[in-house]
């Protein structure tokens, strides 16, 4: 691989975590320049990186040129929750062993897990159940979608007591009973579809802190 794609592969990976991590404000538009100056890099590779990151429903094009944050609005958010609960629907349903997803992550027994680490173990959950599907495009799906809606995630402590739910979720599915697991992502999914407007809401008003690259 060329040193500039190495480069744009990396900056990719770096940006999508950023994004993630809520470190982009939402409707924010991205400078190239000042994008490849906090990296340390040409103008290229970061086009390169921000045009797979389009593509993955990241960041969106503007109608005159150029990059900006997606904004955060509650039928963004609805809709976001509507469809990951229709693919986990169809992951459960087409699991056929009882799914053994391993024991949830450590950070989940501490009294108040920070945001990050919620985050991180509910993108493991749903990534550790599509796992079990015969079907490898579920895996791709779920990751997908987790990844937009990772802002959101950030937030939804302001609503639900994320800790004790995803420990409570890994037990169900590791139960091997689908009905069970059916009936609790269905509740877990409900419980964000009712409150996508203050979820969204919260996400819309956060301002991100000084985590980034200089400059940027």
């Amino acid at each position: 691989m060329a040193p500039e794609a190495l480069t744009a592969d990396r900056l990719h990976r770096e940006i999508k975590t950023l994004i993630m991590r809520g470190r982009f404000a939402p409707g924010m538009p991205v400078a190239l320049q000042a994008m490849a100056d906090a990296f340390g890099t040409s103008i290229s590779p970061v086009r390169d990186a921000l045009n797979r990151l389009v593509g993955e429903r990241m960041i969106e094009t503007q109608v005159g040129g150029g990059f900006v944050m997606p904004a955060i609005t509650y039928r963004r958010a609805y809709y976001l929750y509507a469809l990951h609960a229709d693919q986990v629907r169809m992951v459960i349903k087409a699991v056929e062993e009882p799914a053994n997803i391993g024991l949830p992550p450590a950070s989940l027994l501490d009294n108040s897990p920070d945001p990050h680490s919620i985050v991180a173990a509910t993108a493991e959950l749903f990534s550790s159940l599509a796992s079990c599907s015969p079907n490898p495009e579920h895996l791709d799906a779920i990751v997908g979608t987790g990844e937009r809606l990772a802002v959101l995630r950030l937030h939804e402590g302001e609503v639900t007591r994320q800790g004790e739910e995803l420990v409570a979720l890994w037990n169900v599915t590791n139960s091997g009973n689908k009905n069970a697991t059916r009936t609790a992502m269905g509740q877990y999914h409900r419980r964000r579809l009712l409150r996508a407007d203050k979820i969204s809401a919260a996400a819309a008003r956060w301002m991100p802190d000084n985590e980034m690259p200089e400059g940027l």
